[in-house]
């Protein structure tokens, strides 16, 4: 259907005055309301039917799997630095639920979430699904960036380098110019940058997947996950280096970031340093050294490169593009992204997925630390959320009983800060280790397998249902078979806990209370029972496919708050 687009001269608002007081005089005042609002509406609709005329001539999307805000922080990196100075970022940008790889690389180049395009997970298949697309650009697929820009543009040059072969099956081929997917980081920044320089291609998606590998094996956080940030650094260099090269710099629009971040040695839950991650916009038309105040979502990134290109992106999308970011843009209203100071550090600290506390005979010490220049810290012992009325720190405490810790900072009567909890188990020191455990060496792990008929490989005792009490026994493939007993001295529904990677299960009472099996990165899962005082018997099988993995568990009732599960009621 061709547009009709009308312009409001001086001449055509005096026809419509005067068809106005012609219809006054035959008809009624409210016939010449009407006749106005229908002639504003087609004049309406024609403004708005406008497209956005392209902004730039190229876009290139880096995205770095793992790549945190706290990487960026903490890392040596030039070159990341120099491109937030001249260009728009937000190290708040959040990742989409679950903060999987396919989940997050699909709704980055889908501009929707797991809701719309169905990739809830890495096991994704177009032969293994479960929830299918709303809409498809092919079968099975909701449409992608790539395939926008391939129907929009009749000679576009649209190329695909990614380190993970796993981003192979998220976008349609035929869309692609250039797809491969290179052995190695570098071996990706070199093929990219010569495709870059030989072809200026309109969209350039590249992946790396190096910075993953560093947060898996080493932990987020660790010496060596900053090296592989600061290699990211490195080829990041080069990738820029060669736009420059090309040519096409000030026709370009680049776009840095990442699927999601990390805790631990793992990813895929719901905390804050899993789901944050950065968003640096830079080149034509990109505001220098602007800091983007208001939320960014991982869907938007498809939504702001379809944007910068002229393209309308499709109804069933649902990201917006970033127009902040660009100059000439200053949308604006009451609620920017959340200031949030550092929260409380309670000791002994958190380290990977080890909670904060720890079990101590006897007694404990609860020492807590403001890492802010300003602010107080008010805290709980009881596990309830800290408030402005809560004890407000000024020494530390000493507890001999088990205590769930919970603190935030606090600046004008106001919590500005995310929480901290930490976990203080008080025992015996007399106390006989109440668990059991058996490890068994297997081989092709991803799932739980049966262990009736098999020999253990390893057995001992320990205090505590976590990966840390056997960690000098776990290698790839390996499974740990917890036994004890749990003495109740209450009824009361009991809900338990595992958070684990790879898979656990919870048996109580020789029911099967908490099934969190697979081959997963640090997931959480539950499930209740209702028990009668007594002692019932409790088991926990969990095992590790590869890398450390981790286990541990909790447990809580309407009294008890959340909490590791502790010795006092393990016989």
């Amino acid at each position: 259907m061709a547009k009709i687009n009308f312009v409001l001269k001086p001449n055509f608002l005096s026809s419509i005055a005067g068809t106005l007081r012609g219809i006054i005089l035959k008809k009624s005042l409210l016939n010449a309301f009407v006749m106005f609002a229908v002639f504003c509406s087609v004049w309406s609709c024609a403004t708005t039917e406008k497209e956005q005329s392209p902004m730039v001539k190229h876009v290139v999307v880096i995205g770095f799997d793992g790549l945190s805000p706290n990487g960026l922080k903490n890392a040596a990196t030039p070159t990341f630095d120099r491109i937030k100075s001249e260009g728009a970022s937000t190290m708040h940008a959040r990742a989409v639920l679950p903060t999987s790889s396919s989940t997050n690389w699909a709704s980055m180049i889908m501009g929707a979430g797991p809701e719309q395009h169905g990739i809830t997970s890495n096991s994704w298949e177009k032969n293994n699904f479960v929830l299918p697309a709303v809409t498809q650009s092919e079968d099975f697929l909701f449409p992608t960036i790539f395939q926008l820009i391939n129907d929009n543009f009749e000679n576009a040059e649209i190329g695909a380098i990614y380190h993970w072969t796993g981003f192979g099956r998220l976008f349609e081929k035929a869309a692609v110019d250039y797809d491969i997917s290179p052995d190695s980081e570098d071996e990706t920044a070199a093929l990219a940058s010569t495709y870059i320089k030989d072809k200026k291609p309109t969209f350039t998606f590249i992946h790396f997947d190096h910075v993953d590998h560093g947060g898996h094996e080493y932990g987020h956080g660790s010496s060596e996950y900053y090296k592989s940030v600061e290699k990211a650094d490195e080829l990041l260099a080069e990738v820029m280096e060669a736009i420059e090269a090309s040519g096409m710099a000030d026709e370009t629009l680049v776009i840095i970031s990442a699927d999601h971040g990390g805790l631990g040695k793992g990813h895929g839950g719901e905390s804050l340093q899993e789901i944050e991650i950065p968003f640096i916009l830079w080149g034509k038309s990109v505001k220098k050294n602007h800091v983007l105040k208001y939320p960014v979502y991982q869907y938007d990134n498809a939504a702001t490169v379809a944007f910068a290109l002229g393209i309308k992106t499709p109804l069933a999308c649902i990201g917006k593009p970033v127009k902040n970011a660009f100059v000439g843009f200053d949308l604006s209203d009451d609620y920017p992204t959340s200031e949030r100071l550092k929260e409380p550090i309670i000791l002994p600290a958190a380290e990977f997925n080890k909670k904060a506390g720890g079990l101590f005979d006897e007694s404990a010490t609860v020492i807590m630390e403001n890492p802010n220049n300003a602010g107080e810290i008010r805290y709980t012992l009881d596990g309830s959320m800290p408030n402005a009325n809560s004890t407000l720190y000024s020494e530390a405490v000493k507890t001999s009983e088990n205590v769930v810790a919970k603190s935030a900072i606090f600046n004008n009567g106001k919590i500005a800060s995310t929480v901290s909890e930490a976990f203080f188990r008080i025992k015996k020191e007399t106390m006989v280790p109440p668990i059991k455990y058996e490890v068994f060496y297997l081989e092709n792990l991803t799932s739980i397998p049966s262990l009736e008929n098999k020999r253990p490989d390893a057995r001992g005792t320990c205090f505590e249902i976590t990966s840390d009490e056997v960690k000098e026994e776990i290698r790839s493939n390996t499974v740990v078979k917890f036994a004890t007993q749990i003495h109740i001295e209450k009824e009361d529904t009991y809900t338990f806990y595992t958070n684990s990677d790879d898979g656990s299960k919870l048996w109580v009472d020789n029911k099967l209370i908490v099934d969190n099996d697979g081959d997963h990165g640090v997931v959480e899962k539950n499930g209740s029972i209702v028990l009668m005082p007594g002692t019932y018997p409790l088991q926990v099988v969990w095992f590790n496919g590869g890398g450390s993995g981790w286990l541990n568990v909790d447990y809580q009732t309407k009294s008890i708050p959340k909490q590791v599960l502790p010795t006092s009621i393990l016989k």
